[in-house]
């Protein structure tokens, strides 16, 4: 699992990014990907997959990190 933080996240639109703690480049998340119910916020800090999708890397499986 990588770990990272939500960047630039709308939760009116739904999507946003998340900026991986290791410096790479930073991944789409869309509010579909994420576990629970409590929607994403900047800042919040996650754990996440990072897979290939349609347009680029993306995210799957996102969960905050305590």
């Amino acid at each position: 699992m990588t770990r990272g933080r939500v960047d630039g996240y709308s939760a009116v639109l739904g999507y946003g990014f998340i900026i991986p703690d290791d410096g790479s480049t930073k991944v789409f998340v869309r509010r579909t990907d994420t576990e629970g119910s409590e929607p994403l916020e900047n800042g919040d800090k996650v754990v996440y997959e990072v897979i290939r999708g349609k347009e680029g890397m993306e995210t799957r499986g996102v969960s905050r990190r305590g």
